[in-house]
């Protein structure tokens, strides 16, 4: 998937992210894109749970348009920090607590700027909760959205202008192997605002808001109370794919995912609120299930594919059989992931959303060092550019090859594990059962 080509500096970027990314993310996808694609301007409504990777990934989707996004003004740093997030379409925008009321003056040159790309009909991302925060749930929006939207209205003086709702959904952000799913609402009018505007500009602000959220939320997984957060990823991981399948949902459709998702997530809230009793003895018994299975260093999964015994012996000899390139992947790919991870891992764990961003950053640094002097020192030894760029290629699928690899060995592993312990096997097939008989009682 292709990244924006505008000036030399996404140029490069291009190259690397349509590298690395890959390596980091198991699947991208977006549903309605056209509703973010067209002719008219459009402020796009996002949720934001994972830093620069939420609009740099949703670009990578849209190509050719080119999706500009507001960022935290604080991270705009004097010299060439500023220059290059200027550089790739990020817009400065100043809360309160990042620099003061001289900040927020800054802002009125940030609207400036936003109006001037809605004019020539281009596209924004307003992040509408106002702060970066990985968990499974809208927080309130913020009212200067809705502000920053009725002031491009009057603006811009085109009544084509829509808000349109955007659900990211991450199977994991801060983990490699995760899958991503921009959820894409239907558009909102902002011109069948305008006569509740010009009535009552606070009260249109408020309906204009509950709306936003309720359609929002619609497009994500939302718990709505955090004490549940960690039943939920059990629950999730247990009735996934019995739920896909009981629905006849494609188990590799994203959104049919996501839908299934929420509906647990739903059940969740429901039964918090009007059979907690039922929910907590629940999430006891969940939790006793999944003991079992991190004490025996198991995937979770492996309770229903191990039965699939010739899969499990198909598995293990690719991995056999596989081995040479996975340690030519190792070889050549391990330092440059290794120091990367480490340095992303340096972000306090408070903060853990900019993980992703900062080890893909690292990444596209040190992986671009380690490839050109792979490139130069075979060059020297064959005395052939073409021999040397062939290598570099071959290392580079390589190391998608040890991303694939490394989780269908630890996959495979589990499964082995299961299969040969029978009584182990068939005491968790027992339990996993019980709970999602429990589960559907709920």
């Amino acid at each position: 998937m292709p990244f924006r080509f505008i000036n030399p500096v996404n140029i490069i970027l291009s190259v690397w992210v349509t590298f690395v990314v890959p390596v980091f993310y198991k699947k991208i996808r977006g549903r309605n894109i056209k509703y973010i694609t067209g002719k008219n301007p459009v402020i796009i409504a996002m949720n934001h749970p994972n830093a620069f990777m939420d609009p740099t990934l949703i670009n990578m989707l849209t190509f050719p348009e080119n999706l500009k996004y507001l960022a935290r003004g604080d991270s705009f740093k004097p010299g060439i920090i500023s220059w290059l997030l200027e550089q790739i379409g990020i817009v400065p925008i100043y809360r309160i607590q990042d620099g003061g009321k001289e900040g927020l003056k800054k802002n009125e040159e940030t609207y400036t700027r936003v109006n001037a790309f809605l004019k020539r009909n281009k596209k924004v991302i307003v992040f509408a909760e106002g702060l970066c925060i990985q968990e499974k749930r809208l927080r309130p929006l913020k009212k200067g959205v809705a502000r920053m939207v009725f002031g491009a209205y009057e603006a811009i003086n085109n009544k084509s202008l829509t808000v349109v709702p955007v659900g990211v959904n991450y199977s994991n952000p801060s983990k490699i192997g995760s899958t991503l799913f921009y959820n894409i609402g239907e558009p909102i009018l902002v011109s069948n605002f305008e006569e509740k505007f010009k009535e009552n500009p606070a009260r249109c602000y408020n309906e204009f808001l509950t709306l936003l959220e309720i359609k929002m939320k619609e497009l994500i997984i939302h718990i709505n109370d955090k004490k549940n957060d960690a039943l939920y990823n059990q629950t999730e991981q247990l009735c996934l794919l019995n739920e896909l399948n009981k629905n006849k949902f494609d188990i590799n459709n994203l959104h049919h995912q996501v839908l299934i998702s929420q509906k647990i997530a739903s059940k969740i809230n429901l039964s918090s609120a009007v059979n907690a009793n039922a929910l907590e003895a629940f999430s006891k018994k969940i939790n006793t299930y999944f003991e079992i299975i991190e004490a025996n260093n198991l995937k979770e999964s492996s309770v229903t594919f191990c039965k699939n015994k010739w899969q499990v012996w198909l598995k293990s000899f690719l991995l056999i059989i596989s081995l040479p390139l996975c340690l030519l992947g190792i070889a050549v790919n391990y330092i440059p992931f290794k120091i990367a991870d480490f340095l992303a891992k340096k972000v306090p764990k408070d903060i853990i959303e900019f993980y992703a961003s900062l080890f893909i950053a690292f990444a596209m640094l040190f992986f671009l060092i380690f490839y050109l002097s792979y490139f130069f020192i075979i060059k020297i030894i064959t005395s052939s550019i073409f021999i040397a760029m062939i290598a570099c290629i071959i290392f580079g699928l390589s190391a998608y090859f040890f991303a694939i690899y490394k989780q269908l060995f630890a996959k495979t592993k589990s499964d082995l594990k299961l299969l040969f312990n029978t009584s182990l096997r068939l005491q968790l097939e027992k339990r996993k059962n019980e709970l999602i008989s429990d589960f559907n009682r709920l």
